[in-house]
């Protein structure tokens, strides 16, 4: 009994370690985007996740993910749907275009829309000149 118990709870937190560690760095300024000091940091997030910060933000950079995890930047809070201005697999840092970015959803690995037919940055009717793509290459 005491190695099954062992064994679970290894696996348990080998399991929890996987699905979080996601980080998420906001910035108030055009300019300082993905260069500069970001002015509101979250680490060790979980996946299926909205990051809802207070106020307007001009940069989002999504790091420590894998490359099969969809993030998707938003122009109003709470990471609604028809809000949705950008979307990228895996690490990425965007630039807000006229509307500020508001949340960013963190998928889980392998997790795609019931609509998505690629992986391409998918911009959505709610502003489509919102954001603009940084590489990190």
């Amino acid at each position: 009994m005491q190695f099954t118990d062992a064994f679970l709870a290894t696996s348990f937190l080998a399991f929890i370690s996987t699905v979080r560690g996601a980080s998420v760095n906001f910035y108030n300024s055009k300019e300082a985007t993905c260069s500069g000091s970001p002015s509101m940091e979250y680490r060790n997030l979980g996946c299926n996740t909205c990051i809802d910060p207070p106020g307007d933000w001009w940069g989002a950079q999504v790091f420590d993910i894998s490359d099969n995890q969809r993030v998707s930047m938003h122009n109003e809070d709470k990471c609604t749907p028809a809000s949705q201005v950008g979307q990228w697999y895996g690490n990425t840092c965007a630039t807000a275009g006229n509307t500020a970015l508001r949340s960013v959803w963190i998928a889980c690995a392998g997790q795609r829309r019931a609509d998505e037919t690629s992986v391409d940055v998918e911009e959505s009717r709610a502003d489509k000149e919102s954001v603009t793509f940084i590489s990190l290459e």
